[in-house]
């Protein structure tokens, strides 16, 4: 039996998970955890295992997951509590809780190679079932999408359903994302993106392949 008390107690620290979190993934007793930490040996060897289990897959968990704990013993995360979430963007994936202090929304992360749009976390009913909501960063759709505003985003799955003449924000295969208005362009397999200020942001013709997602803008919000 590894130093169970030292591997638990150096693991805590390093990812500042708190006890009960370790208990609620793990299914055992905080209790019985504390006492191991400080020095008890576990006599039951069954929740032994599962601790061990346990650390052998959150010990190599990337730091920008949840660092309180928040993931049961078969490494899914539990979002109860989390404010941000991550997209995959060209993967029809489920999304990730993430810790706000390694991400911020709008921004794109690779996580094991794939590409996630950091959003915030939708928990309004009012706004409807979407992905999650980023904030404008610049003037190129003003006045429609004022910079500062929230927008709420819902990926599209196919892009069959792209419909011209409609705003969408896109993320392109530099990892770039944009709000635009989308039309057709004369060119196969291609589109026109334009913005509401052209002379600042000229009309651009993208290759639907140079494109790995398109999300429909839902609604806005002033304020989040």
């Amino acid at each position: 039996m590894d130093n169970i008390s030292k591997r638990l107690k150096e693991f805590r620290l390093k990812k500042n998970i708190k006890m009960p979190a370790v208990a609620a993934a793990t299914g055992i007793s905080k209790e019985n955890l504390y006492k191991w930490e400080k020095g008890t040996k576990p006599s039951d060897f069954v929740q032994y295992n599962k601790l061990i289990e346990y650390l052998d897959k959150m010990e190599s968990a990337p730091d920008y997951l949840l660092e309180d704990g928040r993931m049961n013993g078969a490494g899914q995360e539990q979002s109860s509590q989390s404010v941000l979430t991550g997209i995959y963007l060209s993967q029809d994936e489920e999304a990730l809780p993430l810790s706000e202090k390694n991400a911020t929304p709008g921004s794109i992360i690779t996580i094991h190679g794939k590409a996630v749009l950091v959003a915030r976390r939708n928990d309004s009913s009012f706004i409807g079932e979407v992905d999650g909501l980023i904030q404008v960063n610049d003037s190129s759709m003003e006045p429609t999408y004022k910079t500062g505003s929230w927008i709420a985003l819902r990926k599209l799955r196919y892009a069959k359903t792209i419909n011209a003449g409609y705003y969408y924000y896109i993320v392109d295969v530099n990892l770039q994302g944009i709000i635009r208005k989308i039309r057709p362009a004369a060119e196969n397999n291609s589109i026109i993106l334009v913005s509401d200020n052209e002379n600042d942001y000229p009309t651009m013709t993208k290759k639907m392949d140079e494109i790995l997602a398109f999300f429909k803008i839902e609604t806005t919000v002033t304020k989040q």
